[in-house]
């Protein structure tokens, strides 16, 4: 029976990242809803909700398999089809040397830390049994996915952004929202990286939360349908 259940769970937690997959594929593909910041982050990842639902369902082990396995895709997707250019990309990007510490550091504060704090739901697994819980898991959740960003964004980044102020500057780039942003806070890396990763985090967690509250019942049920 115990083999079973593990087999029902895997089969689910498979279907759920399939699913993941897909909507972030379809959310790239359709205008608007594929509006990002400028120097990434996406404003509807609505991927994130199959993520948080397999540990909310399953608990913490499969959320966080599941959400280190939907890291490495995301970044597949953003870097592996050139990955033997990444080096001099970033390097152009930021103007800094890129080693192999820098691109680990990388892929733990912008990918697995981030994705993988989408598992951390499974920390949750009364989340289903009332809205307040299932909010709770998605703020907290959203929180430490913003503390790494954040934190990606100073050491990793902030070069980034001074380089495109340079450019606008120059008048060789126009103003977006990052140069605007880093400006409003008086050039303060810190801040700016809270601002930056805080705008898509919140528009993310709250399209989330009102497509996960608009299907609670029907999640509750599909949750009890594995219920051991």
């Amino acid at each position: 029976m115990n083999q079973k259940s593990e087999t029902r769970k895997m089969i689910a937690t498979i279907n759920l990242l399939a699913i993941a997959i897909i909507l972030d594929v379809l959310i790239n593909a359709i205008p608007v809803l594929n509006l990002s910041m400028p120097f990434g982050g996406k404003f509807f990842g609505i991927s994130m909700l199959p993520i948080v639902m397999i540990g909310l369902m399953f608990g913490l082990k499969y959320g966080l398999i599941s959400g280190f396995i939907y890291a490495m895709y995301n970044f597949g997707i953003d870097y592996i089809i050139y990955i033997e250019a990444l080096k001099s990309t970033l390097e152009a990007w930021t103007g800094e040397s890129w080693g192999a510490f820098k691109i680990f550091m990388l892929i733990l504060f912008d990918y697995i830390i981030p994705f993988m704090a989408f598992g951390l739901s499974g920390l949750f697994k009364e989340g289903f049994k009332t809205k307040a819980k299932f909010i709770y898991a998605f703020v907290t959740v959203s929180i430490v996915r913003l503390i790494s960003s954040t934190i990606s964004g100073v050491i990793l980044w902030s070069s980034s952004i001074t380089y495109a102020v340079d450019q606008v500057e120059q008048g060789e780039a126009n103003q977006n929202i990052a140069t605007q942003l880093f400006s409003f806070v008086g050039n303060k890396i810190w801040l700016y990286s809270l601002g930056y990763n805080l705008i898509y985090i919140v528009s993310t967690l709250i399209v989330t939360l009102i497509i996960g509250l608009l299907s609670f019942k029907r999640l509750q049920a599909i949750t009890q349908d594995y219920a051991i």
